[in-house]
């Protein structure tokens, strides 16, 4: 079986859709029956082709991102050219959809539902036309949780045609080494207690909400990320926060970033759109056995993180809600504890890699 996996990006470009398109891949071509390419776009003006851990991937040529869209004309050569019996598309990807709609590629095809469209407004006014065309044409669509269907706009009216298989992670890799260890309790001598937040640095993250909350108190915030807003960020914790309250780091190796998981007390996703579709990075905190405060957008975050149990959701941008879920928590390790070990049992059970690949298989079949 031939599959071609479509994303806007790969490896290394960091995100939750890139993880889990990685991640995919890379267990997929661990089978012998299945041979295994992956079409994305590139960020330069030329075209690549590499091999990462046994994938290949091809990179074809953009002339930029616009609207959170990389434009690549290239991309449309290689989709008609890439013979596939799947053609496995990730959305939101309105450049992707667009090309297999001019090229007509054959072969199955299936669709991953991560988000919605939420901020481009402008863009979506002219693509909505197109995506549900697309959407018609799709054998099966995928969706992260039952949330993102009652709650999309776009998948109603293909209820018929979608499968729920929630996201999942490789737990072996989140387990606490030696070195991850010694790691970890370095980070803590550095930083004492504090709180996590690991992503971009982007509108949708709420960060702002999270820095206004913790206005006025105690608790430490290790911020682990970059984005746009990091320059805004940094300059609001320097008017309105203590010193050394905010700390912000650039995205890390994969080994200091586990350690920084393990070293913190929880972990806060403070997220204010829908655009946050599932939050993979909620399962890497709880993987680690920490607890997560989440926000009710109606989608798979609410879905992976229950309120009360492995942590806490609130109302996405409600400052005075936040810092009273942060301070529950930073003052009582008795739930700290508790939550955590409650969080490790729901993704152990729920929320790992091979249960995933095993539903994706069958969507394939």
């Amino acid at each position: 079986m031939e599959i071609l996996q479509i994303n806007k990006l790969y490896y290394p470009w960091l995100g939750g859709v890139e993880t889990h398109v990685k991640d995919l891949a890379e267990e997929l071509v661990k089978d012998k029956q299945i041979q295994l390419k992956v079409l994305c776009c590139n960020t330069k003006l030329k075209t690549s082709k590499e091999t990462i851990n046994n994938v290949k991937i091809i990179k074809a040529a953009s002339l930029g991102v616009f609207f959170s869209m990389p434009i690549s004309f290239s991309f449309l050569k290689y989709l008609k050219e890439e013979q596939a019996d799947i053609l496995h598309f990730h959305l939101p990807n309105p450049w992707a959809v667009l090309a297999y709609l001019l090229v007509k590629p054959k072969g199955k095809v299936i669709v991953t539902w991560h988000s919605d469209i939420i901020k481009q407004k402008f863009l979506l006014f002219f693509y909505k036309p197109f995506l549900n065309l697309f959407l018609k044409k799709t054998d099966k669509i995928i969706a992260t949780s039952k949330n993102m269907i009652e709650s999309s706009p776009f998948l109603q009216k293909f209820k018929n045609k979608i499968t729920v298989i929630p996201l999942g992670i490789d737990l072996a890799k989140y387990q606490k080494t030696e070195q991850i260890d010694k790691l970890a309790k370095k980070i803590q001598e550095k930083h004492g207690k504090f709180i996590l937040f690991v992503g971009r640095l982007v509108y949708y993250k709420g960060v702002d909400i999270l820095l206004k909350a913790l206005k006025n108190t105690q608790v430490k915030l290790v911020i682990v990320g970059q984005g746009p807003l990091k320059n805004k960020l940094q300059q609001y914790s320097k008017e309105n926060l203590a010193n050394n309250q905010i700390e912000f780091l650039a995205p890390q190796p994969f080994e200091n970033l586990l350690a920084y998981f393990y070293a913190g007390d929880f972990f806060v996703l403070p997220s204010v759109s829908r655009s946050e579709a599932f939050g993979i990075v909620q399962l890497e905190a709880m993987a680690c056995a920490k607890p997560v405060i989440s926000t009710r957008l109606g989608t798979g975050v609410e879905y992976v993180n229950q309120d009360k149990v492995t942590g806490f959701t609130i109302t996405p941008g409600k400052v005075t809600e936040l810092r009273n879920a942060i301070l529950k928590l930073w003052l009582d390790q008795n739930l700290v504890t508790m939550m955590g070990k409650h969080a490790y049992e729901r993704v152990v059970k729920e929320f790992g890699k091979e249960k995933m690949i095993a539903r994706i298989k069958r969507v394939y079949s």
